[in-house]
Formats: C-alpha cells, sequence, structure tokens
C-alpha cells in the first residue's frame, strides 16, 4: 500500500496503490522522549514518542490527504486517509493535528498549497475554521490544553 522513496525533502511515504478514504495506512506506538524533535508524535499534554519506521516520515501539507487519529488512554497512533489517494501520491499529515506548538520548522512551510500557512504552525496557531474542517483528526488533549490556556489568560 505505501513505499519510502527520496525526493527533495529527503525520505518520504508514497502511495503505491490507490487508497480509499477512511482507510487505516500505518499505526503504531513508540518510546517516550524527554523534547519534542523533527521527527516525533506529541500523544499528550506533555509526552512526546518515537514511532520507528515509516509513519515517522510523512511530511507536513497544510492541506493533507491523511490524518492522524489520536485518542487518550490508548497506546496506538493511525495514520488515515483523509481523501481518496492515488498511486504514487505523496502522503502527508499538519503537524498542527497533533503538536500543540511547533519549534523545530522555523522557516517556511514548503507545501505549496493554496490555503498554505506560510509556516509549519502548532494547533495554538490554527484557526477555528481549519480545527472544525479536521474533525477527528485532532488530538483530543490538545483542545484541553487550549482550554487551559485560554483559562490562564
Amino acid at each position: 500500500m505505501i513505499e519510502v522513496r527520496e525526493n527533495r525533502f529527503g525520505k518520504c511515504v508514497y502511495a503505491t496503490e490507490r487508497i480509499e478514504k477512511g482507510t487505516v495506512i500505518l499505526s503504531g506506538w513508540g518510546y517516550t522522549i524527554p523534547a519534542r524533535t523533527q521527527h516525533s508524535f506529541q500523544v499528550d499534554v506533555d509526552k512526546h514518542i518515537v514511532i520507528e519506521g515509516p509513519i515517522q516520515l510523512i511530511n507536513h501539507s497544510c492541506d493533507p490527504n491523511c490524518g492522524v487519529y489520536l485518542r487518550q488512554g490508548i497506546d496506538a497512533l493511525e495514520i488515515h486517509a483523509r481523501r481518496d489517494i492515488e498511486a504514487s501520491e505523496e502522503l502527508y499529515t499538519d503537524y498542527a493535528t497533533f503538536e500543540y506548538e511547533i519549534k523545530h520548522f522555523p522557516g517556511r512551510c514548503l507545501c505549496g498549497n493554496s490555503n498554505c500557512r506560510g509556516a509549519i504552525t502548532g494547533y495554538k496557531d490554527l484557526s477555528n475554521a481549519v480545527r472544525d474542517s479536521y474533525g477527528q483528526y485532532i488530538a483530543e488533549y490538545l483542545e484541553e490544553m487550549e482550554a487551559g490556556a485560554l483559562a490562564t489568560r
């Protein structure tokens, strides 16, 4: 269903066949690390993990074809097709759907989509409209973090 290939960003993940919307493409869990990195996933308020394998090679897009499905209390992170994905298409997620704040990508976003935000931002920087468009693909703890941040202002 997928393969790792090289492109201008390094190793990336591509579909090898058509993938229908809603399909679970990858799933996994990993080991906890003390701080976020370029290849880690935030999985709770103050917890980041590294998942070995292709899942960590999926690049960011401000209009991704995949969603990250992550629920509290369940040690599984799934990558779902948000729409039909054609063979040879690169897989993308929006890092803001699982990271509250992003500091390890300080430059411009290079996704090239017409609705690009200009930078790889975290959940705290997403508009309500973008948040709503992701539905189930927003990690639950991000909403809790946002509620706590608003309460302290």
